[in-house]
């Protein structure tokens, strides 16, 4: 599939060979390409209509034989060990390095390569005299149409996500609320640091880390989306705290991303109808969201459900500054955020993308109320990869 998938992106992009460097601990799409899960930065190149080639020195090509499901690689060896024996680099010298691949490799006219490569290799190829394209969208597209497995793979982080938010929101049931209404848990203030390092040993516990800092937002300070919550700041009860999760699968290397607002005893009338009009929201994405959706009629089904309860958004008002003031989601797989984007309004969804939709309301006076899903588009419903968790977490 990846190369069929590669041989059309091509043919589209206008190039003949495809060329990308690096880890897949640094650059998600070696990993996608190759499936050579390890810390050695390696050299993928694709000629269209051709299988591709694996290219290291050493024991990294020894592995990369053993492991990759790449079935042609190209050894450079012979040709680090004369850098060695001079004293010198191979990393110093990308002109000889990426002369003798290209030299042995492209045949074709026009060599394309994505956004990430090293500046330093780009200009030691132009400087050979071949005519490169950048093609910073062929790989992110091909990416973005998931295979079985893929889906698979990505439920499973979601179940694992969805498990680590359910033993926070146990944490925060059996917590009891104490002066200016704090939680206590076991006698102690209930903090952000607290929940944060439950989480983070729960993930690592399953096989899971977090890909950045976990959303653990208390209150009022909800309403800006992207606050990470210090980890001084103590939960307390009848305000919304939001929890947004998205851990990768440290040997599968696939994220998911899920968000629940969880309110600790009675919510404020407010933030009840905020709930309300998030699972409205949520619902009409749902009903909308089919393969050759086109992406801005969803997000006109989210934005105009919420106006119907009386909140704005960016999307119908630039200008707001309350209601939802973000986007409506992202594709996940290997990164957090990729494609498709929410925000290309020439485009449709297609079968096999997955997608998290996070429909979401902002208020000075209270915070905010977010919930996030993941699902994989089809050609009727979506299908839910997060499930087994309330949407709407009142304890």
């Amino acid at each position: 599939m990846v190369l069929e998938d590669l041989d059309a992106l091509m043919d589209a992009n206008e190039i003949d060979a495809l060329l990308a460097v690096g880890n897949v601990f640094e650059v998600p799409d070696i990993y996608w390409l190759t499936g050579f899960r390890s810390p050695d930065t390696i050299t993928y190149f694709h000629s269209k209509g051709d299988k591709p080639v694996g290219i290291a020195a050493f024991n990294t090509i020894e592995r990369i034989r053993k492991q990759s499901f790449l079935k042609r690689t190209y050894d450079l060896s012979e040709l680090y060990l004369k850098f060695m024996k001079a004293g010198k680099r191979a990393a110093d010298h990308p002109n000889v390095v990426y002369g003798t691949i290209l030299q042995e490799h492209f045949t074709g006219k026009m060599l394309g390569v994505p956004d990430h490569l090293p500046a330093r290799i780009l200009v030691a190829i132009q400087n050979l005299g071949y005519t490169v394209k950048v093609v910073p969208d062929l790989l992110k597209d091909a990416r973005a149409t998931k295979s079985k497995a893929e889906i698979k793979t990505i439920k499973r982080a979601g179940d694992t996500t969805i498990s680590a938010i359910g033993q926070i929101a146990e944490m925060i049931k059996k917590s009891k609320v104490g002066p200016k209404k704090q939680l206590l848990l076991k006698g102690n203030p209930l903090t952000v640091r607290d929940i944060k390092l439950a989480l983070e040993h729960f993930l690592l516990d399953r096989g899971a880390e977090s890909a950045e800092d976990t959303i653990a937002a208390v209150g009022k300070k909800g309403f800006d989306w992207h606050y990470l919550g210090d980890s001084k700041d103590v939960l307390k009860a009848g305000v919304p705290i939001i929890l947004d999760v998205f851990p990768r699968l440290k040997q599968e290397r696939y994220v998911a991303d899920v968000t629940r607002t969880v309110v600790k005893g009675q919510p404020h009338k407010k933030v009840r109808t905020m709930f309300e009009a998030v699972i409205a929201a949520s619902d009409s994405v749902v009903d909308a969201l089919t393969d050759d959706a086109p992406i801005d009629e969803v997000n006109m089904a989210c934005c105009q459900t919420l106006k119907s309860y009386g909140f704005d958004s960016t999307r119908l008002n630039p200008e707001a500054v309350e209601g939802m003031t973000h986007g409506l989601g992202h594709g996940i797989g290997l990164e957090i955020h990729e494609n498709p984007s929410f925000y290309d309004r020439e485009r449709g969804f297609v079968a096999d993308h997955v997608v998290a939709v996070e429909p979401g309301v902002y208020l000075k006076a209270h915070g905010g109320v977010r919930i996030e899903n993941d699902y994989a588009v089809t050609t009727r419903k979506p299908k839910r990869l997060t499930i087994g968790l309330d949407d709407i977490m009142c304890l």
